[in-house]
């Protein structure tokens, strides 16, 4: 499930006491063109909200949107909070690490059978294949330099052969004060929704990179410290 952005809405319909969306400018779920969903009125209704389709005008295939007609209306609002069904938003990383161009294939396929064995609940295998992960992803950066090391070694000497502030820093070009996407942030010119739609992924990236994930690994960190304490 992906949460549409009310910014993303075209145009609005009165359901009842809400406003839902009659128009949604959205990534299509299959072929992953963002384009222009005209919400079907053949909905299915239940008690806290609504079900219905659209067809992609790009692929011609449907995608299921569920609006929420009910739950939290007095925080949101007259406009219903609206999400589309979409696998590859699930959380999970494998959904996402394929089309990286610079993932190895190996690390891929140790990934997924990591995955695979502890969603049936095989802890031995789990941990096999979780160890074979960490060996993949440190041969990547480390090469011939982790051979025969253990892994707490090689995770100490990681960030050495591994620049960590590159992506950061790459963002300073963009930002440049000549630049189209500098002009655009100071209103100088104008920004079409395209390049907005890539601005607030930009802005997740940045939040991800600079709190989650360094939020979530604290985390998990001191939930395996305390288990074994």
């Amino acid at each position: 499930m992906r949460r549409i952005n009310p910014g993303s809405v075209n145009s609005y319909i009165r359901y009842g006491n809400v406003k839902i969306p009659k128009s949604i400018q959205s990534e299509c779920p299959q072929c992953r063109i963002t384009t222009e969903f005209m919400i079907n009125a053949n909905f299915q209704s239940s008690k806290n909200g609504i079900v219905t389709e659209s067809s992609c005008p790009t692929c011609k295939k449907s995608t299921v949107f569920i609006i929420m007609t009910k739950d939290g209306h007095e925080e949101q609002g007259e406009h219903a909070d609206t999400y589309i069904y979409d696998v590859q938003a699930s959380k999970h990383l494998i959904n996402h690490i394929e089309s990286l161009p610079n993932i190895p294939k190996d690390l891929i396929r140790a990934y997924r059978s990591a995955i695979n064995v502890h969603q049936t609940r095989e802890n031995s295998a789990t941990a096999v294949m979780s160890k074979r992960v960490i060996e993949s992803i440190l041969k990547h950066f480390l090469k011939e330099k982790s051979k025969g090391q253990p892994l707490s070694q090689q995770l100490e000497i990681l960030p050495n052969h591994v620049d960590l502030a590159k992506p950061i820093q790459s963002l300073s070009q963009l930002l440049q004060a000549e630049s189209s996407l500098n002009k655009m942030l100071e209103l100088e010119s104008e920004m079409d929704y395209e390049t907005t739609s890539l601005l607030v992924d930009l802005l997740e990236n940045i939040i991800e990179y600079l709190f989650v994930l360094p939020g979530k690994i604290e985390v998990t960190h001191n939930k395996i410290t305390k288990k074994f304490n």
